[in-house]
């Protein structure tokens, strides 16, 4: 766990770095263009940066050691980072919107370059690979905060590839192209914050996981003497996962045997502990 960790704040270093850089860029060409939809882009990329560090900080305190206080380490860390990260997300989103109707109800001019809508076009390029590097490395690490900033990449080629259109049309509409295209970009942030926050908010109040615990159960089925499971609870801690049930079994079942080959099936296939109370078949 500890060497994912390291991974995680490694990834999320680097990808504070490149938000950065693009920020530069893009509040350079922004300023330069007086384009308020690139300077939205340009606060978003910020604040990705922001969310980057954040997480860095959230993964560090992840990887605390287990002690008697935090049996389970500070696992649950991670989901408080979650939660920071879709509160930015919705609050940036809030934020670009109200700039954007400014801008569009008090209009000025949008000076248009080929050289400028190049560099937006290779910011969305950027924002694309480090979707597809996200994405893959949460699914490979199991860190919902990767896959939600791989997911928030990809949101942020979209609207950079929008705004390299409207941008480029500004030449032939007029500023209220790049004022519309502001809030759309902002009203899509918005949404994906709403529903960032949505889902952080369930891994923090303890929402019931249906699709893990079923295959929980099912696991513990398969084992041979278990006649019936109750009161089966799944309990995250970010990489690391603990459930609880009990169960009956039948005559003639060792009891270690079963918890202990219970255990290894869980840390098998669902890189997991069981704390499981087996008891003996009742007869009336």
């Amino acid at each position: 766990m500890a060497k994912k960790s390291i991974q995680k704040d490694l990834i999320c270093a680097a990808a504070a770095a490149v938000n950065l850089a693009l920020f530069l860029v893009k509040l350079y060409i922004a300023i330069s263009s007086n384009s308020i939809s690139i300077y939205v882009d340009s606060l978003n990329s910020l604040a990705d940066m922001f969310i980057c560090l954040i997480a860095v900080a959230g993964f560090r305190l992840s990887a605390a050691s287990v002690s008697e206080k935090y049996p389970f380490g500070l696992g649950r860390a991670e989901y408080i980072v979650n939660f920071l990260l879709s509160s930015v997300i919705l609050f940036t989103g809030l934020a670009f919107i109200y700039s954007s109707l400014q801008r569009f109800m008090y209009p000025t001019p949008v000076w248009f370059s080929v050289k400028y809508a190049l560099a937006v076009a290779s910011t969305a390029a950027v924002k694309l690979l480090m979707a597809f590097v996200f994405k893959g490395l949460g699914k490979r690490l199991g860190s919902d905060v990767l896959k939600n900033i791989g997911t928030d990449s990809i949101l942020d080629f979209f609207i950079s590839a929008c705004i390299v259109i409207s941008f480029t049309l500004t030449q032939y509409i007029g500023y209220a192209v790049d004022s519309l295209t502001g809030i759309a970009a902002s009203l899509v942030i918005i949404i994906s914050g709403f529903k960032a926050l949505r889902k952080a908010a369930d891994a923090l109040l303890g929402r019931r996981d249906d699709a893990l615990c079923e295959k929980a159960l099912a696991i513990i089925k398969r084992q041979t003497g278990i006649k019936s499971v109750s009161r089966l609870q799944c309990h995250s801690y970010a990489d690391r996962r603990v459930f609880t049930a009990e169960a009956e079994v039948g005559e003639n079942v060792n009891v270690c045997e079963s918890v202990t080959e219970l255990n290894k099936v869980f840390k098998s296939e669902l890189n997991a502990e069981i704390y499981i109370n087996l008891r003996g078949e009742s007869h009336e």
